[in-house]
């Protein structure tokens, strides 16, 4: 019994097309398949910046280093969708630095006060602004939350396996425009794709094996103290 499964982003594309064009087994045109590629990288991009839909944490924090009276900081990774958490080394120990939005840095009055980092704002791309400012040459681990990776030639797409049959009516819907699909098969198209994004939510929601729930004394024990109560014994 086979319990593995993938698609590349060609096969997906063949997929979609076949349904939108009708082309059934035909191989797609190049031009057709860019269509279908292009849209599966914005739609993926899209998806993850409106909320997680899949998780995409790395487990090993990237580390970077920290230059002595320069408040910010280049994390190198250009994949950042959101810090998660930040530490800056002390000696042997990580000491945890609390992530902070733009309200919360602009009411710091002294933003040039040196010292051990215990804040520090993300300000897009590999930027981070560190408070206080580090007062000698050190080094900050970050993790995050990346973000999906482009899909390749040949490669599988960047989702779990699960959420492939959601994904391809999401892109169905996407292209129709470039295909001239009439607004009557649009439309349920679009209540489809409307679907299939809340499948995928549900399908990237943790599951957990959930502790054996103790029930109460089922020995006949009980039932005899109740009869015993019930009789005045």
């Amino acid at each position: 019994m086979a319990t593995t499964f993938n698609r590349t982003r060609t096969q997906l594309a063949q997929r979609i097309l076949g349904q939108v064009i009708k082309i059934g087994a035909v191989t797609a045109v190049t031009a057709d398949a860019d269509t279908v590629y292009e849209a599966i990288d914005l739609r993926l991009k899209n998806m993850h910046q409106l909320g997680i839909f899949w998780r995409k944490v790395t487990t090993v924090p990237t580390t970077f280093s920290l230059t002595s009276s320069i408040a910010s900081a280049s994390a190198g990774a250009g994949d950042i969708l959101f810090p998660i958490k930040v530490t800056f080394t002390n000696g042997d120990d990580d000491d945890p630095v609390e992530i902070i939005g733009y309200r919360e840095y602009a009411e710091i009055v002294d933003k040039t006060r040196i010292g051990d980092p215990t804040k520090v704002i993300w300000r897009g791309g590999t930027e981070l602004m560190f408070y206080p400012v580090p007062g000698a040459d050190g080094t900050a681990k970050l993790l995050y939350e990346r973000i999906a990776d482009d899909t390749s030639a040949g490669a599988n797409i960047d989702v779990d396996v699960s959420m492939l049959l959601p994904l391809m009516k999401l892109i169905r819907y996407d292209i129709a425009d470039d295909y001239g699909i009439d607004e009557q098969t649009q439309l349920r198209w679009q209540k489809e794709a409307l679907q299939a994004e809340r499948d995928i939510r549900k399908l990237s929601v943790q599951r957990i094996d959930y502790d054996t729930v103790r029930v109460d004394d089922f020995d006949g024990r009980a039932s005899q103290d109740r009869r015993d109560t019930d009789y005045g014994m």
